[in-house]
């Protein structure tokens, strides 16, 4: 196992001056991953707290010179005093990440409706019908050679208006367009149009898809349990709703165009779901304890022989807090 990270989380609500732009406000969302020991998580989590308290319901211009997403961002990574990487959603659609190796992103989502149909899965398989989707997209970059502008106005709109309700299997490059092809081929229309394109994820559903960095393939599948767990000393427990997300990395199959199949990923998952599902987690057979990241690692033993792609895996508890357990390579920063 390459490492254990912790997910802690904050939300508020602040205004701003920025130049250009003007007093404004949004609905900030960060996200702080960590490799600091669990006990110290409480102290942490309470500094993330303490760091956002300021902004909430305030202007950040009062307290920072400089209000940019960036500006911000390296504040309240420095002010939580812990090594890691930081993800700031300034809006729902936008914001930046910082990695624990220095760099920074600015990274756009958005989308496009879109029909398709995959013209190499055997028959009857669903994907084989014609369909389509609202697809996400999201286009990262390298703070030092672009900004969110270059993204939304000079290097997505020409895309956007060549895949928005179009039949994609008629696009050069498109005739087998899984969420890797699409993957791969947005980043390829990308390059260079965009200074420091770092990768691009491609969502075909809100619970499934897949990102490309130039160089490695990587899919994502998520999915929702309920369970109980111990609570107290006294036998009591509680439970949480959980999200867990699967994610794989490995080479793009030639002729069926992904690294694994969604329906196939959710398919061997399923008899492990099962017991997960509505039930005590600290009964199930040879977990050692009923904590996120234990559990996190029970899934990896039970699932890693069914799927050998499998790199990382995401457990939240809540939608604040959770682990992240990473076995080979890294999919980039985990999608908030």
């Amino acid at each position: 196992m390459n490492g254990r990270h912790h997910l802690l989380g904050a939300g508020f609500e602040a205004a701003r001056t920025l130049p250009g732009i003007g007093e404004h406000g949004h609905s900030f969302r960060v996200q702080l991953r960590t490799a600091a020991l669990p006990d110290t998580l409480p102290a942490l989590q309470g500094a993330l707290q303490q760091a956002v308290a300021p902004f909430h319901y305030g202007n950040i211009s009062q307290h920072l010179t400089d209000a940019s997403d960036l500006a911000l961002a390296r504040h309240l990574l420095a002010a939580c005093g812990q090594a890691g990487s930081l993800h700031l959603a300034s809006a729902p659609d936008r914001g930046v990440l910082l990695g624990d190796d220095g760099r920074e992103y600015v990274y756009f989502d958005t989308r496009f409706e879109a029909a398709h149909q995959l013209p190499h899965v055997p028959p009857g398989h669903k994907c084989g019908r014609l369909h389509g989707h609202g697809f996400g997209v999201r286009i990262v970059a390298d703070a030092r050679h672009a900004s969110l502008n270059d993204i939304l106005l000079q290097a997505w709109p020409p895309l956007f208006a060549q895949l928005n309700h179009r039949y994609l299997n008629d696009i050069p490059g498109l005739e087998n367009p899984t969420s890797e092809v699409m993957a791969a081929w947005l980043y390829q229309q990308l390059q260079p149009r965009l200074a420091g394109l770092a990768w691009v994820e491609v969502r075909e559903t809100h619970t499934a898809g897949s990102q490309f960095d130039g160089h490695t393939y990587r899919i994502w599948k998520e999915q929702h349990f309920e369970s109980a767990v111990p609570f107290d000393a006294a036998g009591n427990y509680t439970g949480h709703s959980y999200l867990i997300r699967l994610m794989l990395q490995g080479s793009v199959d030639r002729v069926m165009g992904w690294v694994l199949d969604f329906g196939d990923v959710k398919d061997r998952f399923k008899p492990i779901y099962r017991q997960l599902d509505h039930n005590p987690l600290d009964k199930l057979s040879g977990i050692r304890a009923a904590d996120a990241g234990s559990v996190a690692e029970w899934v990896h033993g039970e699932l890693k022989p069914l799927v050998p792609e499998l790199s990382r895996i995401d457990l939240m508890e809540t939608p604040h807090q959770g682990v992240s357990l990473t076995f080979r390579g890294d999919m980039q920063w985990p999608l908030l």
